[in-house]
């Protein structure tokens, strides 16, 4: 089947706009800092945390669907490719976060381990010196990992003759071993640690369930967005939104039962260290906290439950734009109340300014996707799946 591809140029005002935001940003993250650096250590976390994950969901597709050898990814796997280009960038800015750990974490003051038994017993895992060399080994796999798959792409179109399959598919079964220890790794060290005497056996999960939304979520924007600027015209059908509004509306529902399992164990055990994650948010962020299951859960299950919906290019990049924001006020909602709570009881709530700081993050990961795509073969054309995933039926 001979395609007419059509390579990103990312240029006019796409470039402009993010720009723009990024600078939005700046001033945000300047104004969160000066009107309290707790609060502008909790914005510069969080958002730096949400775009790595972001940018990591993209391993997770790439090595997904590489070990399955499946095709319903390949007419637009060059968006998630791209989006591990974020990962290097991701890691300067989370090494940054070293300046706040003691804004941030309970557990790097002194005088507080040692007057509490529990944190004195903690001391082997969480202290300073391991947390960031664990940082650098987690980092350095999915940088890794993400090229080598980048890699055997390129390859696959220089060299369409060659059998890469076997390849991809032993180094996409090694990655997802690696990525499900890494990312509960970084879930436990970057966001549970922040109340260290709380745990919860699925964090990991849940932190994955927010990263596989939001992930596809920049995904079917990005492939909306380049259908209408006019790339991929052709390659991109309605089957193949059907079947992103899909992944979104599945994945949402999954995020729920992660949530509400992980909430009703604790909360009807009633085990006092257990329960105190919840009483916090109750009290203080009851609001924020039902909000976050209202954006997370009941919006796309209502906007996404028909075929229909499933099928529009607004509808779906509506529930999209709603979700990657819901994600964030979720992960916000992980770290903020206790880091404001053992700071100043009063600081409470989610407002404009963590909104615009996210615009800016938002701006950068798409200053850098961009640029990614723009240097790459739009289609991969040397990927043996690409004839079955073009002519994928909903």
């Amino acid at each position: 089947m001979e395609l007419e591809i059509k390579n990103y140029e990312f240029s006019g005002g796409v470039k402009k706009t993010s720009l723009t935001l990024i600078a939005v940003g700046i001033v945000a993250m300047i104004a969160s800092f000066v009107i309290n650096p707790t609060v502008g250590w909790v914005d510069f976390l969080v958002n730096s945390f949400y775009f790595v994950l972001v940018g990591l969901s993209g391993i997770f597709f790439l090595t997904v669907t590489g070990v399955m050898q499946a095709s319903w990814i390949t007419p637009y796997k060059r968006i998630p490719e791209a989006m591990t280009k974020f990962l290097p960038i991701g890691f300067v800015l989370m090494l940054a976060t070293y300046f706040g750990l003691h804004t941030i974490y309970e557990w790097t003051h002194t005088e507080v381990v040692m007057n509490d038994a529990i944190l004195r017993e903690k001391t082997g895992y969480l202290n300073e010196t391991f947390y960031m060399i664990r940082m650098v080994a987690i980092f350095a796999i999915w940088i890794l990992i993400g090229r080598k798959m980048l890699n055997f792409s390129k390859e696959q179109d220089a060299n369409p003759e060659k059998d890469y399959q076997h390849g991809i598919m032993k180094t996409s079964a090694i990655g997802l071993i690696l990525f499900g220890l890494t990312i509960s790794v970084a879930s436990f060290d970057w966001v549970m640690s922040v109340e260290p005497h709380w745990f919860s056996t699925i964090f990991g999960v849940y932190i994955f369930a927010g990263m596989f939304v939001t992930g596809i979520c920049f995904v079917t924007l990005s492939v909306i967005k380049l259908r209408e600027w006019g790339y991929m015209q052709g390659i991109i059908t309605e089957d193949h939104l059907h079947d992103l509004g899909k992944w979104m509306f599945g994945i949402s529902v999954f995020w729920a039962y992660i949530w509400i399992s992980q909430y009703l164990l604790i909360w009807y055990a009633n085990i006092p260290e257990e329960t105190e994650y919840y009483v916090l948010r109750h009290h203080h962020w009851n609001g924020v906290f039902f909000l976050n299951l209202a954006i997370n859960f009941f919006t796309p299950f209502v906007l996404l439950l028909s075929r229909p919906a499933k099928r529009s290019p607004g509808r779906l990049k509506l529930v999209a734009c709603i979700l990657m924001v819901g994600h964030f006020i979720d992960l916000y909602l992980m770290v903020a109340p206790m880091v404001f709570e053992h700071h100043n009881a009063e600081i409470v709530g989610f407002g404009i300014l963590q909104f615009l700081s996210w615009l800016g993050f938002f701006g950068l990961f798409v200053l850098v996707v961009g640029k990614a795509l723009s240097k790459m073969n739009l289609v991969p054309t040397g990927d043996p799946n690409l004839e079955e995933g073009l002519h994928l039926h909903q």
